[in-house]
């Protein structure tokens, strides 16, 4: 089935550039970080649904694993698939801690790859750098910068985020993130609570913001607005042996298109480890 309109193309292009990025972004630690060579693979499956019954789904695979306690490295690919649009990537990630007492991380990702719309074709390339610092015994802050080009949207989305420790087990975090350059247009609030049990985890958060630059004239003055985003996202995520579950819901409406994605992330560790509560 072809995309039909300009909403749903927002909608593509929110698929294509964010996903749901928020609900895969826990603020500490790291989703790849690994200790005591605690090699693991990661599947996932996903399925999303946009305005319209459009509908879509794929996968990815990825391996994880440290090559010392202060360097992890993962590789994996991911296909993803929504009306008629498809596109495969090939992912690099990296997670180091530096610094005294371990309080830093630096940290990047790369998903490198190539999709078709339709009858022609588009490259896709996102490339992910940031920092992570413990400030305090309860506070910590994050910096990162994301490059994104990807079919027809480029630019930097620059991010500073806060995490505050509001017991041992519960996390609250808020970031803001604005646009470098480019025609992302893009502007997002996040709020976010986490919380890590004993072999159970949970998290929800809120996203909102302008998802797209507005329609100028001649004169730069403004035609039409551009869309704004809102977005909620919950999960869930239980440890069974040496498995781990996590199951992801996301809703996202931009401009009044509406996406809703559900994911399911099954980890195997390749190792045996202890868990910490």
């Amino acid at each position: 089935m072809a995309m039909r309109g300009p909403a749903q193309a927002v909608c593509l292009g929110v698929a294509l550039c964010c996903g749901p990025a928020a609900a895969d972004e826990p603020p500490a630690p790291s989703p790849t970080s690994a200790s005591g060579g605690d090699a693991r693979l990661v599947f996932s499956a996903d399925g999303s649904r946009l305005t319209g019954g459009i509908g879509g789904g794929g996968g990815s695979v990825t391996w994880v694993g440290s090559l010392t306690p202060a360097a992890v490295l993962g590789a994996g690919a991911e296909y993803q698939q929504i009306s008629n649009a498809h596109w495969s990537t090939g992912n690099f990630s990296g997670w180091f801690t530096v610094g005294p007492q371990s309080k830093t991380h630096l940290y990047v990702e790369v998903h490198e790859g190539a999709g078709n719309i339709g009858d022609r074709g588009f490259n896709y390339s996102l490339a992910i750098a940031g920092v992570l610092s413990q400030l305090t015994s309860q506070v910590s802050v994050q910096l990162e910068e994301r490059r994104i080009d990807i079919d027809t949207s480029h630019g930097n989305l620059a991010k500073l985020g806060l995490s505050f420790q509001v017991t041992p087990k519960l996390v609250a975090s808020v970031s803001y993130a604005d646009t470098l350059g480019g025609n992302l247009g893009t502007r997002l609030g996040t709020g976010r609570i986490d919380y890590t049990g004993s072999g159970f985890r949970a998290f929800a958060g809120i996203v909102g913001g302008p998802a797209a630059p507005a329609t100028l004239n001649l004169l730069g003055q403004v035609v039409a607005p551009g869309p704004r985003l809102r977005e909620g996202f919950i999960g869930v995520g239980k440890a069974l042996q040496r498995t781990d579950w996590l199951l992801i819901g996301d809703y996202v409406d931009v401009g009044g298109t509406r996406r809703t994605y559900v994911s399911l992330v099954y980890t195997v560790h390749l190792q045996s480890h202890t868990r910490q509560p």
